[in-house]
C-alpha cells in the first residue's frame, strides 16, 4: 500500500478515536492492521485529512462570501458610478455561476454557496437597477420581485434544490399578501 495512503488512513482512525467516532479498542486494532506491525508516527488526529479539507472549504466559502458582500455593497456605497458598479457585480455573480459548473467545486461541495451568492447578488442588482434609473415606481419595483422569485422558483425545481424553491413560493407569497394589504 502506498506510504502516504496508509498514513492518511492511520491519521483519520486517529481522528476516530480522539472523538470518539468509533470504540478505542477498533481503533487501536484498525491502527495495527495498516501499520503492519510496525511502529506508528505518533500524527496529530487533528492533522486529519478530512478536517485539513473541512477548514480549507469553510476558508473558501469565507473569501468567496466576503467578496460578494464587497462587490454587492459596493454597488450601493459607490453611486456616483452605478454602470461600473452594476458590471462588476454582474461579472463576479456570472463567474460564481461558472465556478459551479467546475466538479472540484462540485465536489468540495461550495456549489450551493455559489448558487446563493450569485441569487442574491442578482437580487441586489435588481435592486440598483430600480433605485438608479425607475425610483417612484413601485410597480415595476414589485415586478423586478417577482421576477426574482420566479427565478429562484425554477432554478430550484430545475436543480432540485430545496431551499431555492421554498424562497422563491415564500417570496411570491409575501408579494402577494403586499399587494393584498397594501391595496
Amino acid at each position: 500500500m502506498n506510504p502516504q495512503r496508509k498514513r492518511m488512513i492511520i491519521s483519520e482512525i486517529k481522528y476516530w478515536k480522539q472523538n470518539k467516532l468509533l470504540p478505542e479498542h477498533y481503533c487501536d486494532f484498525l491502527i495495527t492492521l495498516y501499520a503492519q506491525g510496525q511502529d506508528v508516527k505518533e500524527v496529530n488526529a487533528t492533522e486529519a485529512i478530512f478536517v485539513k479539507e473541512k477548514k480549507k472549504l469553510n476558508r473558501a466559502i469565507a473569501m468567496l462570501s466576503i467578496l460578494a458582500i464587497i462587490v454587492g455593497g459596493g454597488m450601493f456605497v459607490f453611486i456616483e458610478y452605478p454602470g461600473w458598479t452594476l458590471a462588476l457585480t454582474a461579472v463576479v455573480s456570472f463567474s460564481f455561476l461558472l465556478l459551479t459548473m467546475r466538479k472540484s467545486t462540485i465536489q468540495m461541495g461550495i456549489a450551493p454557496v455559489l448558487y446563493i451568492l450569485a441569487s442574491l447578488m442578482l437580487l441586489l442588482m435588481s435592486l440598483k437597477l430600480w433605485v438608479v434609473f425607475f425610483e417612484g415606481y413601485t410597480m415595476l419595483l414589485i415586478g423586478l420581485l417577482i421576477l426574482n422569485c420566479v427565478l429562484w422558483l425554477f432554478a430550484g425545481r430545475m436543480l432540485k434544490l430545496q431551499y431555492f424553491t421554498i424562497s422563491g413560493a415564500a417570496g411570491l407569497l409575501l408579494i402577494i399578501v403586499f399587494l393584498l394589504v397594501s391595496f
